[in-house]
Formats: C-alpha cells, sequence, structure tokens
C-alpha cells in the first residue's frame, strides 16, 4: 500500500534523520563521545569473569589471566600523556579515529588469539587505543559545551564509566556461562565500533597555532616511570622483597631525573609550573582520592561476598548492583546538582554521607549484610559518581589549544587512582598475613578482620577529601567558556 512503510524503511529513515542532525546538536554528539568510554570500561570488567577459561585455554602462560588484565590497564595509563601531546598537534577527531581503530583491532586480535603471547599482545595494543580515546573524549566535551552546559555534559560522561563498571562482570558472567569466552572482547567493542561508524559528524578541532617540538625526553621518562610504577603497586603482592625494593628505588631515580628534566627543559611535556596552582592539584588529589577509594571498596566488596558470605561470581556482582547503581544516578544528576548547590557544598555532603558509610562498615559480620550496610555502600557510591565535575574544574585550568594535554593528564590521575585503589587491598593482605600464599585458604573470620583494618586506614582518606573539599574557592567551580 502507497501509505504503509516497511520496518527496514522506518529504521533506515530514523537513522539518517539522526545522521544528519547530529552534526548541529552536542548533545548527540556527547553519545559518541560516551559509546568509546563504555568500551573501555567494558573491555576491562567484562574480562574478570572469563579469567580461569582463559588460564585453562593458554596453561602454557602462568598467570595468562592477570596479566590479561594488567597489561591493559597499564598501557592504557602509561600512555595518556604522549597521546595528549599527539592530539593537540593533529587534531581531536584524526586521533580519536587512530585510537578507534587500534582499539577494534586489538580486541580482534584478542578473540582470535590462538596462543597466550598473542592474546597478551593484542591485549596492549588495545590498552594503546584506550590511551588515546579517554583524554580525547574528555577535550572533545572541555571544548563542544559551553560553561552553563559542561556540569551536566562532564556528569552524562562520567555515568557511561559507571554503567561499564556495572554491567560489565555481569555481561561477562552471561557470556562465560553460555558462550565462550572469546566472545566477550567484541561484545565489549560493540560500542567504539558504532562511534567510529559516525565518526565524521564530530568537529576536527585542529590546533589554531604552531606548536614546538614535542619534549621526547619527558614524555619517555613520564611513560617509564609511570608504567613502572603501576606495574609495581599491581604487581607488588607477587613480588618478592629485593625485587620490590629495586624496583621502587629504580623508579624514584627515574621521577627525580624526570621531573629535574621537566623544570629545565624550554617546552616541558608536562608544565609543572601550571600544576603547582590549587586550582589544578586540589581537584586532581580529590579524583585521585575518589577514584582510590571507589577500586578499593569494590574489590573489598567482591571479596566480601565471594570470599566471605560464599556467593559465586555471577551472584556477587549482582550484589554489588546497588553500589553501582548509586554511583551511576550521581553520575547522572551531579551536573544539576552543581549548578544549584555548588562543586565543594556537593562533594562535602557526599563525602560525609560516605564516611559515615565507611563507619558503619566497621561493624559488618561475616553473616551477611544489614540493611545499614547495604544503606552505607549506597553513600559510598554517591561519592564515586562525583568525580566528574573534578574534571571539569581541573581541565578548565587548560586553554582549548590545550584541551587533550589537560584531559590527558586527568586520565594519568584516574588510572593512577584506580591502580592504587586496586592494589590497595592485596598489599594490606600481604602486610597482614606475610607467610601466606594466595592459594591459601583464609578462614572468615580473619578475611573479615583483614577488611576491617582495610576500611580503617581508607578513613584517613575520607577525612583527607572534606579537608579538601572545603578549601575549594567557589569562584573556581564556574570554568571559562
Amino acid at each position: 500500500m502507497a501509505g504503509r512503510r516497511d520496518p527496514i524503511s522506518i529504521f533506515a529513515t530514523t537513522v539518517g534523520c539522526f545522521v544528519n542532525e547530529t552534526q548541529n546538536n552536542r548533545w548527540k554528539l556527547l553519545i559518541l563521545l560516551c559509546l568509546p568510554t563504555l568500551s573501555i570500561l567494558l573491555s576491562t570488567n567484562i574480562v574478570m569473569a572469563s579469567l580461569v577459561a582463559i588460564g585453562e585455554s593458554f596453561p602454557d602462560v602462568v598467570g595468562i589471566g592477570e596479566w590479561t588484565l594488567v597489561l591493559y590497564s597499564i598501557t592504557a595509563a602509561s600512555l595518556s600523556i604522549p597521546a595528549g601531546d599527539l592530539g593537540d598537534r593533529f587534531g581531536l577527531r584524526r586521533m580519536y579515529a587512530y585510537g578507534l581503530g587500534i582499539f577494534l583491532l586489538g580486541t580482534i586480535g584478542a578473540a582470535l588469539s590462538i596462543n597466550g603471547e598473542m592474546l597478551l599482545a593484542s591485549r596492549m595494543l588495545s590498552g594503546v587505543g584506550s590511551a588515546i580515546l579517554a583524554p580525547v573524549a574528555l577535550a572533545f566535551l572541555n571544548r563542544l559545551f559551553n560553561r552553563e552546559e559542561k556540569p551536566i555534559a562532564f556528569g552524562y560522561w562520567a555515568a557511561s564509566v559507571t554503567i561499564g563498571t556495572v554491567f560489565g562482570p555481569l555481561l561477562g558472567g552471561w557470556i562465560q556461562t553460555f558462550s565462550n569466552w572469546r566472545f566477550t572482547f567484541p561484545a565489549a567493542a560493540l560500542p567504539a565500533m558504532i562511534a567510529l561508524i559516525l565518526i565524521n559528524k564530530l568537529p576536527e578541532f585542529r590546533a589554531d597555532n604552531k606548536l614546538p617540538d614535542p619534549d621526547i625526553k619527558g614524555i619517555i621518562g613520564v611513560v617509564v616511570s609511570l608504567g613502572l610504577s603501576l606495574f609495581t603497586l599491581t604487581m607488588g603482592g607477587h613480588l618478592g622483597l629485593p625485587v620490590a625494593t629495586a624496583l621502587i628505588v629504580l623508579i624514584a631515580l627515574i621521577i627525580r631525573l624526570t621531573i629535574y628534566h621537566l623544570h629545565t627543559t624550554k617546552n616541558p611535556a608536562i608544565d609543572i609550573k601550571r600544576l603547582r596552582h590549587s586550582s589544578w592539584w586540589r581537584p586532581s588529589l580529590l579524583q585521585l582520592i575518589i577514584r582510590c577509594l571507589f577500586m578499593s571498596m569494590l574489590v573489598m566488596l567482591t571479596g566480601y561476598f565471594h570470599s566471605i558470605t560464599g556467593l559465586s561470581e555471577l551472584v556477587t556482582s549482582e550484589a554489588l548492583l546497588p553500589f553501582l547503581i548509586a554511583a551511576g544516578v550521581m553520575s547522572f544528576s551531579s551536573g544539576y546538582l552543581c549548578k544549584s548547590l555548588g562543586v565543594r557544598n556537593l562533594l562535602v555532603v557526599v563525602f560525609i554521607l560516605a564516611l559515615t558509610g565507611a563507619l558503619t562498615l566497621l561493624s559488618t559480620t561475616d553473616d551477611g549484610f544489614r540493611w545499614m550496610d547495604w544503606l552505607a555502600i549506597i553513600c559510598i557510591g554517591l561519592l564515586a559518581g562525583s568525580t566528574s565535575q573534578l574534571s571539569r574544574l581541573a581541565l578548565s585550568n587548560f586553554s582549548p589549544e590545550e584541551s587533550m594535554r589537560g584531559a590527558s593528564l586527568n586520565t594519568l590521575v584516574i588510572n593512577l587512582g584506580l591502580s592504587i585503589g586496586a592494589a590497595y587491598p592485596s598489599l594490606v593482605r600481604s602486610i597482614t598475613l606475610p607467610n601466606a600464599n594466595l592459594e591459601d585458604i583464609v578462614p572468615k573470620h580473619q578475611l573479615l578482620d583483614i577488611m576491617h583494618n582495610e576500611i580503617m586506614v581508607l578513613i584517613l582518606l575520607f577525612a583527607i577529601g572534606i579537608w579538601q573539599t572545603i578549601k575549594i574557592k567557589e569562584h573556581n567551580i564556574k570554568s571559562p567558556a
């Protein structure tokens, strides 16, 4: 009939309207910036449920499951600074395309791996793509949206981080239950693939002026020192004392030489003088603290539900949903709340709620969560969802032409906080039980005591966070358009 249209035509028209209107609508462009970020988080968390299966597939590589996570994370964090330099030189859209292409190539290689070495190399390749994508997305946000729109835009972007964290373990567990671990990698990459198809709708944002030659020595120093630091933090529980001591000494030496170079060179990879301003370091420090608290609590809660209460991996992921959903809800709403309350007032409130929640968890028993314990982790989740506004404050210290450099530094802070938080519980356990091996069975009451000790140390971070939040100056909250 002439007046009717088939479903395929309707779908094609809908997609065409979206593509045509996207160029004139920054909020639709925001979707393209959130999709790769979602893939990055999924790529990290979706694999967790498949680590045992990966180890069984490639038994010739000792600890390949853990290395699958470690190499991806370290690569992504270490290369964020050189990615920022390249983004400012060659344009944001071009670097976004490179990042998406590299990330997807690594994903395909991981899914088709015929041996453990190919899998690890592919994960590192995906990490290179991730190192580019995360700061590029933040740089786009900083340049696309004006002062009034930025709080909401950054909140929506941060929500994609939380969604990836929430659904990654669940999706990974479902795939592992009904299919093969190889399908976890393309499932995580699907949002990035959609973004690559629509990438031409993003503006180029090329640099307006000719930048000086890149600081190769500074970039190498930052990459090597950061990579070694993250490796030592992540693998510290598995390293002997002599090896750990040697690495710490080497890292300290490289950092000292790198800082000296950054102070004395004409065009440093990182402008140390600018980073001394409290308008940058204070929100960055708070970002570091909150990311560390979030990941530490996530690891501790996973251990509690799985090792102490005896839940399966999939049911453990479901038990974490109140904590993660609270972070997601706050990510979506933090921009609106900041416009009415201000960053300082909002963070003080959520920090106090989170501190109260941490104190409540000190009385948790091995019989399972009480109603007050569930309320406690929701309060901590609300704090974890507030970090996007800190990213906005830190990026306001960089001009539009340097958005990529500012975003890469912010990405570095985020990854460092997550790495410290992930390594912290293992570090506390290795100190508490110095003679215990990973395969040893530890009684439930002892595991609970260790978790309480971990929370007591984290309470100090909550207190430092409140102290630094109070010192945020209200006029720094509104970044320039």
